[in-house]
């Protein structure tokens, strides 16, 4: 059997056995379920329509005037309720009794309430302007429809300056926390899936048919593939649900920063899960992982907490500098990418730093995995491994 076919069919083992297993079904859906569920709140909560105004008019000058204002109502983001009072006392006594946000009366007198809403006077003001213009121009003998083609003139060409990082900023965010949840999760998968078959004694007919840097091999690149596909399943999910709600604007750069997400994430991972194989193979129960994982699970947390204070100032030297720092590039990166502060050379060099860590990592976890995947009893230290990777060499 050739190497490639050994890691292949070790890979589809580890994806066919984790597609059977209900924990890895019921955490998908609850994630699934989760992200639908954020984004569904957060749309309630943040959209709260309209703000309802009540305008008392006097008059059929000042009526029309009212319904000209309810017409541009939606640009101001109000909903106005308009009431008729007898007399221009009668309006202002509703406005300060609060019975009535703005009253408008003959000759243009707008009175508004201390408390109104902002865009009330701005949107009554700007009603009475063009009422104004338009029996101005229609006295010197304009027609109709000149009249309208003056008040209505060409929409002014904008030229946007720099980039909106708001949206980014929300992406980098929530890009930042699902690439951590990812790598994290999926390297205990592969810590205890090491461990469960190292108690079972399946590895020792497993390893029978192929070698044990094959076996490592397959293991991490099938439980990635799984973790990859949920990845994108919940991130396009919410994606898709934030956008038929109108709840998210995707910055320019939104598609930029999948694809830099999806290359870091393999990059996080494969990192990380080698060293999560090599802390699974040396214990031989699941009660151990937690220790001899707990330092990559700290690697991992210091790294998220140093993607979230550059959020805010992406161009930063922390943030260029761990930039090329392969146990935290995987959360720096993408976020930096969000908000359009990484520059291309940076992206290719940052690539290459943690190709190179994943190579160094790679042959110290292969034969830490190799020389203690049969190993059983007391769990050993960090020291006792390296020294087995050492005479693994000589």
């Amino acid at each position: 059997m050739t190497g490639f076919r050994a890691v292949a069919l070790v890979a589809e083992r580890e994806i066919r056995e984790r597609l059977r297993g209900r924990a890895f079904r019921a955490s998908t859906i609850v994630l699934l379920l989760g992200v639908v569920g954020i984004v569904v709140f957060a749309a309630v909560q943040g959209d709260d329509g309209p703000t309802r105004a009540t305008v008392v008019v006097v008059g059929p000058g000042s009526e029309q005037l009212g319904r000209s204002a309810g017409a541009r109502q939606a640009s101001f983001d109000l909903r106005l309720e308009l009431r008729r009072a007898a007399s221009a006392a009668a309006a202002r006594r509703a406005v300060a009794e609060g019975d009535a946000d703005a009253s408008l009366a003959s000759g243009g007198t707008i009175a508004v309430a201390h408390d109104a809403p902002d865009g009330l006077l701005p949107l009554l003001r700007a009603t009475w302007r063009e009422a104004s213009v338009r029996s101005a121009l229609r006295a010197r003998g304009l027609s109709a429809d000149e009249v309208r083609a003056a008040l209505a003139p060409p929409p002014a060409r904008v030229v946007s300056i720099g980039e909106d990082t708001g949206g980014g900023q929300t992406l980098a965010f929530v890009g930042t926390l699902l690439l951590y949840v990812g790598i994290l999760t999926f390297g205990y998968y592969v810590a205890s899936g090491v461990v469960e078959e190292k108690g079972t004694r399946v590895v020792e007919i497993v390893l029978s048919a192929v070698r044990p840097a094959q076996l490592l091999a397959g293991k991490v690149i099938g439980i990635g593939l799984l973790g990859l596909a949920q990845l994108v399943a919940i991130a396009g999910l919410g994606i898709v649900v934030a956008l038929a709600l109108g709840s998210v604007d995707l910055p320019a750069a939104t598609t930029e920063t999948v694809l830099v997400s999806a290359v870091f994430f393999v990059l996080g991972y494969t990192f990380y899960a080698c060293g999560f194989a090599a802390a699974g193979a040396i214990v031989s129960r699941q009660e151990d992982i937690q220790s001899t994982t707990a330092p990559l699970a700290i690697a991992l947390v210091i790294s998220y907490l140093i993607a979230l204070s550059v959020l805010g100032n992406p161009d930063s030297t922390l943030a260029q500098v761990t930039t090329f720092l392969p146990p935290v590039a995987p959360l720096i990166v993408p976020a930096r990418a969000a908000q359009g502060a990484l520059p291309l050379w940076e992206l290719g060099l940052s690539i290459a730093a943690m190709a190179a860590g994943i190579a160094l990592l790679l042959v110290l976890g292969a034969r830490i995995y190799e020389r203690t995947i049969l190993r059983l009893g007391s769990p050993l230290t960090l020291a006792q491994a390296l020294r087995l990777a050492r005479s693994a060499n000589g």
